[in-house]
Order: C-alpha cells, then sequence, then structure tokens
C-alpha cells in the first residue's frame, strides 16, 4: 500500500490539543524548529545570508543535518534534489545537475570539489568528509572556477567545521546503535585555553556487520566489515587584527562499497560458465575486496586585519594513503581475473593568498571584491599495482614471445604502476558592484596555468614460478621477480585557461532577490595512470559553461521562503572513464564530444502555522533535468550481447581459442570500433528528483520537548553508462525514513529513534560495467536504531 505524504503531514499536524495548547501557553520557552534557521554562508569569500548571494545553494547548519539524521556528505543527496551520488571502484562520483563524469582514480580531478575549512580534499578511495560536530555545509551548484581553489564543472560541497569557544566550556557525546551490529562513537570537547585562545577535539568510531554473506563454491569466505575511525583538531588563536588557526584530522578506514560485488549478468565470452547472482547483498568471490586507507591532514589558516584590506592566508598539506587495495575483477567465485595494490597514494599541498576588502577599504558602501593567489602541487597514484588473469585466457594478452611460453600457464600476474605530477598556479578576483539598495553586478575571472607528469608507468611480468614467492613480495619494494615487458612514455602536458563569471541581482524589496548569473569552469587534462598494454593515453581538459536564472524569496512576515531557478550547462570534451584490460589499457579515459543539460528546480522552507502550532516546519524541493549527450561520435562500451569491448581502444586480435570457442572467429566479426553516443543521456542524472521533510517540534513544559519528523526522496531512473545500454539501469526509487527524538534540555540530554530506508527498498550504490560482465552493489537495507546525545557547557 502506498503511503500518502499529505496524510503524514495532516496527521503530525493534527497533534491532540493538550499539545497544542501547552505549545500556545508556553511559547516563551519554545525551542524554534531545527529545520527553520537562517543560515549565514561563505560561498564569495565574506559572510553573508545564504538568501542574498546569487548563486544556487543549499547550506545546512550542524543542528539542521543532526535533525535530518545526516552522517556524511553522501547522505545530501537525500534532502538535496539534483544531486547524485554513487561509487566506483571504492571511489565516489558526484553529479549536480546533470553534470558529473564518471572517470575516477587520484588523476582524474572530480567534477564536484570538497573542501573542509576552504581547504581542498583531494580524490581518493574511502572518505574523508565524515561530518562529525560541523558549523555548516554548504552545496554549491554549477561551475565554481572562480573563486574556489579547485577549478570544478559542475559544483562544490563546502564543510565548515566549528570554531574553539572563547569564553565557554562546550561539547557533546554521541553514542549510536543499531541492526547489523551498528555502533557509532561520537565525541567533541572545545575550551579556552586563555584569553583569546581556543581549541576543539572531535573524535569518531564506526562500525557495522555486513549487509550480506560472501560465499565461494558454496563455502562460506568470510570479507572484512567496514570501519572507520579518526579525529580532529582546531586550534585557533584570535585578537582584534590577527588570527591564526591550526587545524589537524587523521582518518583509518576500511571500505568494501563498490569493491565486493555481485556479477549479476556475466559476459558471454569472458564470462563464460559463470552463474549469475542476484542482487540480494551476497555476494560469491573467491578473492576478498575492499580498501583501507589512511588519511591525514594539517592545515592552517592566518588572518590579518590590518585596516584598509584583510589578509587571509590558508595552507594544506594532505596524504591519502591506500595500503590495502583488492577487487575481485570477475566478481565471481572462480578465479579468473583480479586487482590488488599495497602503494597506492595521494599527497596535495595547497597554498591560497587572499586579499578582501571591508568596511574600511576606499568604496566600501558599494563595491566589495577579493583577489587572491591559488598554488597546489600533488603526486598520487600507484606505486606498484597487480592484476592477475587465470582460467587459460590470460597469456592471450600478452606479447606473442610470452604468450608462447606461457601458454600452458594457469595464472599470470602482471605489475604496472603510474604515478602522476601536478603543478597549478591561479590568480583570481571578483567583486560586487551595488549600484544602490536595488542593483548589484558581480564581475569575477580565474587565470589558471598547470602542468601535468606522468611517471613509473611500466609492464612488468612477475615470475610466480620459482619456488619462495610470498605476500611480502607485494607489499615490499623487491622488484627481483619481475621480468620487464614495456616501459611506457609520454611529454607533459600543459595547458592555460580562463574562468570568467558575470551575475546581475535585483531586489525589489528586502524580501526578493532575483538574479542571473553565467560562468565558466574547467578540469584540467590528464592521463590515464592504469596502463597494462599501451602507453598512457592523454585526454583533453573539460569546460563547462553554465547559465542560471533564479529567484529567492520570504513571504507570510519570513515563516515562508521559496528559492527556484531555470538553468542551462554545456560542457565540451566531458571526460568519460572505463575499465577493460581487453580496451588495450585497463583504465581507459577518452573525451565526450559535447553535453548539454537544461532544468528547472525549486526549494523550499515553511511554517505553515506559526502561532497555532509554530513547531511544524516542512522543507523540500524538486529538480527536472533534460540532459544529453549533443555530440559523443567515438563512444565506448561493451557489446551487450558479447560482452567485449567497444570503442577507439581495443587490442589487435583475441585467439578465442584460448575461450574455448571451437572456431576462432575474426575479431571484426564480434567487436566494432567507437559507437556513436550523439543523443543519449548523460548517465547518472535522474530526470526527476525530489525530497520533502515533515518535522514537529513540541515542547512538553518541565519534561522537555519531543520531535517527530517524516522524510522523503525520490529519484526516476537514470542510465549508469554513456552507452544507455538497458542493462545498466537504476530504476527510479523512493526512500522514506523517519525519527523520534525525544530531548531534556536541563541535562542537555537528547534521544533518538530512527529507520532509514523504511520500506527497504533496494536500489544500487554501484553498477559497473567491466569485461567480465554487470558487477554490482546494492546500497544498504533498511537501518534502524537508537542515538543518545549529551551536550554540556560550562561558562
Amino acid at each position: 500500500m502506498k503511503t500518502s505524504l499529505p496524510l503524514v503531514v495532516a496527521a503530525i499536524s493534527c497533534l491532540p490539543t493538550w499539545v497544542i495548547a501547552q505549545v500556545a501557553k508556553d511559547t516563551d520557552n519554545v525551542r524554534r524548529n531545527r529545520l527553520l534557521e537562517e543560515i549565514i554562508v561563505t560561498a564569495q569569500k565574506r559572510e553573508q545570508d545564504s538568501q542574498d548571494v546569487p548563486i544556487s545553494i543549499q547550506a545546512f547548519s550542524g543542528d539542521k543535518l543532526d535533525a535530518f539524521n545526516i552522517e556524511d556528505t553522501a547522505d545530501l543527496q537525500r534532502i538535496t534534489p539534483g544531486v547524485t551520488f554513487t561509487y566506483t571502484y571504492g571511489y565516489t562520483l558526484i553529479y549536480i545537475r546533470g553534470v558529473g563524469s564518471d572517470a575516477f582514480l587520484p588523476n582524474a580531478d572530480p567534477s564536484v570539489a570538497t573542501y573542509i575549512d576552504g581547504i581542498n580534499i583531494p580524490a581518493s578511495q574511502g572518505k574523508q568528509d565524515t561530518l562529525g560536530p560541523v558549523e555548516r555545509v554548504e552545496v554549491l551548484k554549477g561551475p565554481q572556477g572562480t573563486l574556489f581553489g579547485r577549478n570544478a564543472t559542475a559544483g562544490a560541497i563546502s564543510i565548515i567545521t566549528k570554531d574553539p569557544p572563547v569564553d565557554e566550556i562546550v561539547g557533546n557525546i554521541k553514542y549510536v546503535m543499531g541492526n547489523y551490529d551498528t555502533q557509532k562513537f561520537q565525541a567533541y570537547l572545545g575550551f579556552p585555553i586563555i584569553d583569546g585562545l581556543g581549541v576543539t577535539f572531535a573524535g569518531f568510531k564506526d562500525s557495522h556487520e555486513n549487509y550480506g554473506d560472501n560465499f565461494s563454491n558454496g563455502n562460506n569466505f568470510p570479507i572484512r566489515e567496514d570501519f572507520s575511525e579518526g579525529g580532529r583538531i582546531k586550534i585557533k588563536w584570535d585578537s582584534d587584527v590577527f588570527s591564526a588557526t591550526l587545524i589537524g584530522s587523521y582518518i583509518n578506514q576500511f571500505n568494501g562499497n563498490s569493491l565486493v560485488q555481485e556479477n549479476t549478468r556475466p559476459s558471454l565470452l569472458l564470462g563464460a560458465g559463470a552463474e549469475g547472482d542476484e542482487a540480494d547483498r551476497n555476494t560469491d568471490t573467491n578473492f576478498k575486496g575492499g580498501n583501507g586507507t589512511i588519511n591525514t591532514m594539517a592545515g592552517a589558516i592566518l588572518e590579518w586585519r590590518p585596516g584598509p584590506v584583510d589578509l587571509k592566508f590558508t595552507y594544506g598539506d594532505q596524504l591519502a594513503k591506500v595500503d590495502f587495495g583488492q577487487f575481485d575483477y570477475d566478481s565471481t567465485d572462480e578465479d579468473r581475473a583480479g586487482f590488488f595494490t599495497y602503494d597506492q597514494y595521494n599527497e596535495q599541498h595547497t597554498y591560497e593568498l587572499q586579499v578582501l576588502s571591508n568596511q574600511n577599504t576606499p568604496g566600501a558602501d558599494y563595491f566589495e571584491w577579493v583577489a587572491g593567489y591559488y598554488r597546489l602541487e600533488s603526486e598520487g597514484g600507484f606505486g606498484r599495482l597487480f592484476f592477475f588473469l587465470n582460467n587459460g585466457f590470460a597469456t592471450a594478452f600478452l606479447p606473442e614471445q610470452l604468450g608462447d611460453i606461457l601458454a600452458g600457464t594457469s595464472k599470470v600476474t602482471m605489475e604496472s604502476g603510474g604515478l602522476l605530477y601536478t603543478e597549478s598556479d591561479a590568480i583570481y578576483f571578483q567583486g560586487t558592484y551595488n549600484f544602490n539598495n536595488e542593483w548589484g553586478l558581480t564581475l569575477g575571472a580565474r587565470y589558471q596555468e598547470e602542468t601535468r607528469e606522468i611517471g613509473n608507468a611500466n609492464l612488468y611480468l612477475v615470475d610466480t614460478l620459482t619456488p619462495g614467492i610470498s605476500q611480502a613480495y607485494y607489499e615490499g619494494n623487491d622488484y627481483s621477480r619481475n621480468i620487464l615487458i614495456s616501459e611506457f612514455d609520454a611529454p607533459p602536458l600543459e595547458e592555460e585557461t580562463f574562468s570568467p563569471k558575470i551575475a546581475l541581482q535585483w531586489f525589489p524589496n528586502e524580501a526578493i532577490q532575483v538574479y542571473a548569473s553565467l560562468q565558466r569552469g574547467y578540469k584540467s587534462p590528464t592521463y590515464n595512470i592504469v596502463n597494462f598494454f599501451g602507453n598512457p593515453n592523454a585526454v583533453e581538459g573539460e569546460e563547462a559553461t553554465a547559465a542560471e536564472l533564479g529567484f529567492k524569496s520570504e513571504w507570510l512576515d519570513k515563516t515562508l521562503t521559496f528559492n527556484a531557478a531555470i538553468f542551462a550547462s554545456k560542457t565540451k570534451d566531458l571526460l568519460t572513464g572505463i575499465v577493460s584490460f581487453t580496451s588495450g589499457a585497463t583504465v581507459r579515459y577518452s573525451n565526450a564530444g559535447t553535453a548539454e543539460a537544461k532544468g528547472v528546480e525549486f526549494d523550499f522552507q515553511w511554517q505553515p502555522m506559526p502561532e497555532f502550532n509554530p513547531g511544524l516546519a516542512l522543507t523540500g524541493g524538486a529538480t527536472y533535468i533534460n540532459s544529453e549527450f549533443t555530440d559523443y561520435k567515438n563512444g565506448e562500451g561493451f557489446d551487450d550481447t558479447t560482452g567485449l569491448y567497444f570503442g577507439p581502444g581495443g587490442l589487435e586480435d583475441i585467439p578465442l581459442a584460448l575461450l574455448g570457442i571451437e572456431l576462432p572467429l575474426p575479431i571484426g566479426d564480434i567487436i566494432n570500433g567507437p559507437r556513436d553516443f550523439t543523443g543519449n543521456r548523460v548517465p547518472r542524472t535522474p530526470e526527476f528528483s525530489s525530497s520533502i521533510s515533515v518535522n514537529q517540534y513540541v515542547n512538553i513544559g518541565d519534561a522537555g520537548a519531543i520531535e517527530f519528523a517524516v522524510d522523503y526522496s525520490y529519484k526516476s531512473e537514470y542510465f549508469t553508462t554513456p552507452q544507455n545500454s538497458p542493462f545498466y539501469v537504476q530504476d527510479q526509487y523512493e526512500i522514506w525514513s523517519a525519527r523520534a527524538i525525544y530531548f531534556y534540555n536541563p541535562w542537555g540530554l537528547q534521544l533518538t529513534a530512527f529507520v532509514d530506508n523504511a520500506k527497504d527498498k533496494d536500489y544500487f550504490s554501484s553498477i559497473l560495467q567491466q569485461d567480465f560482465g554487470r558487477t554490482v552493489t546494492l546500497a544498504p537495507p533498511r537501518l534502524y536504531g537508537l542515538k543518545i546525545k549529551w551536550e554540556f557547557g560550562i561558562d
């Protein structure tokens, strides 16, 4: 039976009369509903009301995120229509408004940049954005090429953590227990040390059982359970003219997401003989998958306010180290193929200097501006990456002389690597000129120079026949068993880009803003860094241009906030990625010609009965996107019948006899070159997405307060590959969540009973297209539990 959202709203609105009466007579003590708030953002590098910036932005305070039970950035898609999170081989792929990329690995810049306290977070497996205690999170939609440190074509997610207190001791302790033996611990403490100097500490530890079992040839073959643990410290000294902030964080985690998969449609040839799984979270693999990652970050923010301008310097030093990474490539219980690495990393250093106008700057009454310099230095990729092939066809892909020698070998292990070195320098300026109280004009520009080089790109055959090899060989720096097959080389990539922005604002009154904007963002050219059978191929840089006409407003004595926008974007040389060893590269990047997206969206926040029931709040929104490739003639993918790769790559020939086919066929009979994807829909982009939340807060006097909440989110179906194969579709799905919270404010106590994915809807967090077929990972099932949180403060 379908649940009707209007009935839910009506049921919560019509609480017993004694409850409403209590609220009415004790309004002075009624705590404001946590969904109703005015958010101050720094999307334009200065503090502003989110309703006053000419940017499509959704901002959430820490309290609001807690009210939604949002624990990390991936959960934001539940309450932010137009945003889609999916996973590929442990990497997060984010699309906003139909703009994104399915290319991954440390050398592929994400289309959506993520920042913590203004420091850019590099791409890595696992996650470094577990929220914990935060001041707010901002989701910016559209290219961010002017102000933010790292150019981005789709948007940005900015996480701002809490500053240390200056005159009190504050903190909280949180514990969550739930099904699948879920255990979450979190602690936060902030206190002043001396006048003007304070510190905060935050720590967390999360774990849960796997959502399914793993079997190999009918026997239980356990896989590791996910966990994450870490801590963050923030020290800030603040005076009238100078402040200094030091930040440090450490996260240790193991994540099996999209690295332990079910092969639900084995390919006809390479997957021949394998039995397809049913998508039920029970996997059948014989090679343990997952990645263990340690992320560290150190940062410094120095601010000086000498008078007519403010100066700000931000430094970030980050390292993401994967010391365990394994994937059963065929995702079956047969020993056919797999990847493994114990030496993958991404190291990044960033430096940013800003000069900002303030109230003492000449012309400050009508002109605000910020100028800056940004530098990035990074090194990342695979020191050692191993790939094994088995079941007789392994030698088909080796050079002829080695293939003949190893024709009887049951298993071949190869080693490659690839490190990408990046240096980038950029200068930028953005200013807003206010003609009067009604009209404002924002102009911005960014000029960037970037150089990239690739190294450590060789192919080796590992001698596994000579007795004595052990796991230590793969984890260490011993190359004595390696036989060099090929040395790959590629020239440096250099590019200069210019990213402009223009926005016009009109304020017909204090409650309404109408704005129009045009902006551009870039992603730099790059190389793929995983090459087993050919030279690294370079791909062009990506350019995204977006136009938007928006409307922000407050109505009914500010009890209703309603924002809407129409938008259009055009992305040239869209970066795409595919995993296929029969493509000649293993991980192969290419550029689509052009993709376009057009759409409309709105969001609202409403207090429908401010006098009679001030604790009732509704929030929600919806996005419609029409996206397609308008020029994509060199498409690559896998044939729906044979399962073999097609596209601009590919091996010269495949001896099909080694696959068990009696009559060898010419490759041209079963596989061809690039196919035309023009007119196909952009992947991972539902045409329609929406969300709505109903929250009722009720003060019950000396006994405390209670809060009830129901959330609903919907995504229409979308393809997961540019090929638009009917076998790689995420069907439409809807997610219901609910919570009941009890507050006892004298003790700072909060008790929450929650359920997420209440209807236990099956949908995918990952659907991958690869040589051995369709491999999938289901998103978490119904999760429920209890949360206890204690907040304290001492003046």
